[in-house]
Parts: C-alpha cells; sequence; structure tokens
C-alpha cells in the first residue's frame, strides 16, 4: 500500500472525531503499521492496514464513516472555491543553491511536512523526547535511500516554517541531528563524527505549509576534505 508511509500523518474519516495519527513504521507486505499520536508522538501502538485508507472516500464518492485516511487527501472533500491563501499557502518556491560555487555532487534529502519537531529551548519529557526522535531518524531513514554512499559529506539543514515568523534555525539542532543519524542508517554516511561530516549548517528557507526539514548534501572532494576536515 503506496500511500502508507513513515512520517505520514492521518485523520479519523468520521467529521465527529478528531483523533491524527502519524505512521511511524511500515513494510510494504505487513498487515499492521506502527503508529503514534500525530501531535505528541506518544500512544505507540499496532493498527490494522486495512483501516488505513488511500482516500476519505469510497469508490463510489461516498465519505467514509470509519477507519483513517492521509490528512492531505481529506482536501478533496473541501469546497471547489477554495479559501483565500495564507502566507502558509504561497506558491512554491524554488530553493536557492546553497552550495553556489562550491564542487562535488549535490543531494536534496527533504522531510515529510508536518511533523512534530525537537527544539533546543523545549524541555519534553524524555519518554515523548525519545518518541520524537525516533519519528524524525526513521524519516530520515526513508527519504534517503536512493541517495549513494558518501565518504564524507557537507550538510546544510534548512527549515522550512510555517509562516513567517522570526526564528533562530539552531534551535532545531536535535530535529536535524535525528534526521542525519537516520542517513548513517540508511548506509549514506559511515558515521556523522567530524571525520565525515562538515555541519550540520543551518538555515531558514521559504515557507512550506506545515513545515518541513530539508538536508542539502555536498559530496566532499579530496581538497574540501584536506582544508575542511583536518581544520
Amino acid at each position: 500500500m503506496s500511500h502508507i508511509q513513515p512520517g505520514r500523518v492521518f485523520v479519523a474519516c468520521n467529521p465527529r472525531d478528531s483523533i491524527r495519527i502519524r505512521i511511524e513504521h511500515y513494510k510494504p507486505g505487513d498487515i499492521r503499521a506502527l503508529v503514534t499520536d500525530a501531535a505528541t508522538g506518544g500512544r505507540r501502538r499496532l493498527m490494522l492496514v486495512t483501516g488505513l485508507h488511500a482516500s476519505p472516500t469510497t469508490n463510489a464518492g461516498a465519505r467514509r464513516k470509519s477507519g483513517y485516511a492521509p490528512e492531505d487527501a481529506g482536501r478533496i472533500l473541501e469546497p471547489e472555491t477554495p479559501p483565500a491563501p495564507s502566507r502558509a499557502e504561497e506558491p512554491p518556491q524554488e530553493d536557492p543553491d546553497w552550495f553556489e560555487g562550491l564542487p562535488g555532487r549535490r543531494f536534496r534529502v527533504a522531510m515529510p511536512s508536518r511533523l512534530t519537531l525537537l527544539n533546543a529551548n523545549q524541555r519534553p519529557h524524555h519518554y515523548q523526547r525519545a518518541e520524537i526522535t525516533k519519528v524524525l531518524r526513521r524519516a530520515g531513514w526513508a527519504a534517503s535511500r536512493r541517495i549513494p554512499h558518501l565518504e564524507r559529506a557537507h550538510i546544510i539543514g534548512v527549515l522550512h516554517p510555517n509562516d513567517r515568523q522570526r526564528r533562530d534555525p539552531a534551535n532545531w539542532y536535535p530535529s536535524f541531528k535525528a534526521c542525519i543519524d537516520g542517513l548513517v542508517d540508511q548506509g549514506v554516511l559511515d558515521d556523522d563524527d567530524h571525520t565525515r561530516v562538515i555541519g550540520p549548517d543551518m538555515r531558514i528557507g521559504h515557507v512550506v505549509k506545515g513545515g518541513r526539514l530539508v538536508l542539502h548534501i555536498r559530496d566532499l572532494t579530496p581538497v574540501d576534505i584536506a582544508v575542511g576536515l583536518r581544520k
């Protein structure tokens, strides 16, 4: 079931139910998926995939009354005339060239939007922090499947916020760190210590509805390695 992906948020099909869940782990062919509460990252439990629908409507066009559907798929139930766009719904913008003028192959690893993030200014319970870290790490693992193995890399982490409020992107270092650990789990990097990675250098990107983290990765050349990683 291709619509069931780690990090994706599902909402209850029954309009009287406000439950939102996030897929934490699922392998194609499994009859159950591991899910958590989308808002808190808590209440980990297994759920039958037969209750995780690709759409909130049936093939006949009727609205489902049970189960869950992807949060973004729910838009098909909204009126055809959309409301006036907010700042968080502005047309998508292209990412700048974060490595402009620098050599080496470049890769972009985008996490799903609406993930619960860790902020250095927050002090969540250690259990909740561990659960959020697992989801972010898994998201980094899943999003980097097509990235080849890199001996050494320069990483720029870009926080795409949900609105235009002022932010210090460095406060989201715990979130970027968890995503980079996912790259290590995937085998993109052997480790993320100072001998293999420059960064992550954290930046603010353009507004994305729901917010998103993106890792921009540059494969380091021998010259970069000699100059950067030996300092």
